[in-house]
């Protein structure tokens, strides 16, 4: 009787937690695992790059789930504004996958930067990557980006 009671109780959550999700997030895209992936990996390799430096906190790690758990509400909320402009006009979804491949890319620059604290070499293609992401060439006019081979 009592194992029935769990395993309907665990029916029931898991329904409605896939109601909710499919609701906030449109369902599984590969966009949307790949943002899973980077904050999961940036979170472990953050937590790994503290622990070398001897700066490992838990106050610090805690806060860093709070901002992981931010990115899935941002995401979820360009959905929402993705579906009002569906159902307002003719244009297709795009602000949810923007927004999805903006913090696919931040997530990235923060492992490689992870990478970095850990003594890791980076390959050069990648580390340019990071340079041109982070905005290093702003100084720089774009002329002198062609010199350098950076479009």
């Amino acid at each position: 009787m009592m194992v029935d009671m769990i395993i309907n109780m665990a029916k029931t959550t898991t329904a409605v937690a896939s109601v909710v999700f499919a609701f906030l997030y449109g369902g599984w895209t590969v966009s949307l695992i790949a943002l899973v992936v980077f904050v999961v990996l940036d979170y472990i390799t953050g937590i790994a790059a503290s622990a070398y430096e001897g700066k490992l906190s838990s106050r610090v790690g805690f806060w860093g789930i709070g901002k992981k758990v931010f990115i899935f509400a941002m995401v979820a909320t360009a959905h929402v504004i993705d579906l009002l402009l569906i159902d307002a006009t003719d244009i297709d979804a795009f602000v949810m996958t923007a927004t999805i491949y903006f913090y696919i890319v931040n997530e990235l620059v923060s492992i490689l930067e992870n990478a970095g604290r850990l003594s890791l070499p980076i390959p050069s293609p990648i580390r340019k990557a990071i340079n041109i992401f982070q905005g290093r060439f702003k100084d720089y006019d774009d002329d002198q980006l062609k010199e350098k081979n950076i479009d």
